[in-house]
């Protein structure tokens, strides 16, 4: 099956997954964090001349445990790892190129550089961050709402994560949206 086909149908897989009601992080996750992901991995594979269709995959997948369970997320890059392997198999995905989307995913959460990994694992880790940074309405949603933070414990939340992802991003990365990093720490009083 064709890279594109296959990226399409787990594409479909993915947004099924987050509208459906059981989702604790709702709906919007979708469009507001994979799609934001999907999206910067495209981008910086572009510029890191990587493997894309590894990078877009695995940001389709990267958080899916989470949106099945929300209690997996101390480790939902081994279990999305996972998830991504029984699904990409379904789909008749190459072996070879499963056990790449599948380190992709389990590295994500660690703030990885160029020559710290392979690059697709740079990407992934970078648009995560990316998304994290440059999407405050849905991050101070899930600070207030779904992990019930006061309003001084929220803001904070969001403010540490934004600085840690900042300064975790590649320089190509921190150029794609720098302009917006300091937009939003103005509107935010940070």
């Amino acid at each position: 099956m064709p890279e594109t086909l296959i990226s399409e149908k787990v594409m479909n897989y993915v947004e099924d997954a987050c509208i459906q009601p059981a989702n604790q992080l709702t709906k919007s996750f979708y469009r507001e964090h994979v799609l934001v992901v999907h999206k910067y991995c495209g981008i910086l594979a572009s510029v890191l001349k990587c493997d894309e269709d590894i990078a877009c995959i695995s940001a389709l997948l990267h958080d899916i445990s989470v949106v099945f369970d929300f209690k997996s997320l101390p480790n939902h890059n081994s279990e999305s790892a996972g998830i991504a392997e029984r699904v990409l198999r379904s789909f008749k995905y190459p072996e070879d190129r499963i056990a790449r989307v599948k380190r992709c995913i389990s590295n994500h959460m660690s703030p990885l550089k160029i020559n710290e990994g392979p690059l697709e694992d740079v990407v992934l880790s970078n648009a995560d961050a990316i998304s994290q940074i440059i999407v405050p309405s849905y991050w101070l949603y899930f600070a207030f709402k779904i992990r019930n933070s006061g309003y001084d414990e929220g803001l904070k939340w969001y403010s540490d994560r934004i600085e840690n992802n900042w300064d975790s991003l590649i320089d190509p990365a921190k150029s794609l949206i720098e302009e917006r990093y300091r937009n939003i720490r103005l509107t935010l009083h940070l």
